[in-house]
């Protein structure tokens, strides 16, 4: 049996660890925007509560409606109709909201941010301003270190559904109650699409 040169025994080797390599999903990829759609990215890298993880809700239509949970060092994908949107973040029955307007076939971000000793809340990412944009490095560095969040079971989506019911309408009254500086600071508005 004639050996098998070095040379060629590498580039089998390099061959391999490619395909290998190609083979695994970017799980800090983020897909595309649908055509005719919007996208909302929930990030979420921060110190504070990094253990526990929180849930998002969509409340548009005045219920709210399960969304997802993220925990630290993920992110969530939405597909949204262009439009006006309510997301609700917390574990309940603390919690907060963003208004959301979003044009079609735009990409927008939110951040997480985490509050001593339970609370979260969202905030947009913006092209200017003085809470989170583009070019700030917190932003960047969650883009890059960020991993797709998976799907919640069941038994959690049920007993979370239970508890935003029983949570919802007192703490949305309350964050109507908000003075509007306070409210612009939690809206994410049409033109704070991604660059």
């Amino acid at each position: 049996m004639k050996p098998v040169s070095r040379p060629k025994m590498l580039l089998a080797s390099m061959l391999l660890m490619a395909t290998a390599h190609a083979a695994k999903p970017d799980k800090t990829a983020i897909p595309a925007v649908k055509p005719g759609q919007s996208q909302l990215v929930i990030l979420r890298d921060s110190v504070v509560n990094a253990r526990k993880a929180t849930y998002v809700y969509e409340t548009t239509s005045g219920e709210p409606k399960f969304a997802g949970i993220i925990s630290n060092h993920h992110k969530l994908v939405f597909d949204l109709a262009p439009g006006e949107h309510v997301m609700m973040i917390g574990n309940l029955p603390l919690c907060d909201f963003m208004k959301v307007t979003v044009l079609a076939d735009k990409r927008y971000y939110a951040m997480v941010v985490s509050r001593w000793p339970e609370g979260f809340s969202l905030r947009p990412v913006t092209s200017k301003g003085d809470g989170y944009t583009f070019d700030n490095d917190e932003f960047k560095k969650a883009q890059q270190t960020t991993t797709l969040a998976g799907r919640a079971p069941d038994s959690v989506i049920k007993e979370e559904m239970k508890n935003a019911q029983e949570s919802y309408q007192a703490k949305w009254e309350q964050w109507q109650n908000k003075v509007p500086e306070q409210r612009a600071l939690l809206t994410l508005k049409p033109e704070d699409s991604a660059p």
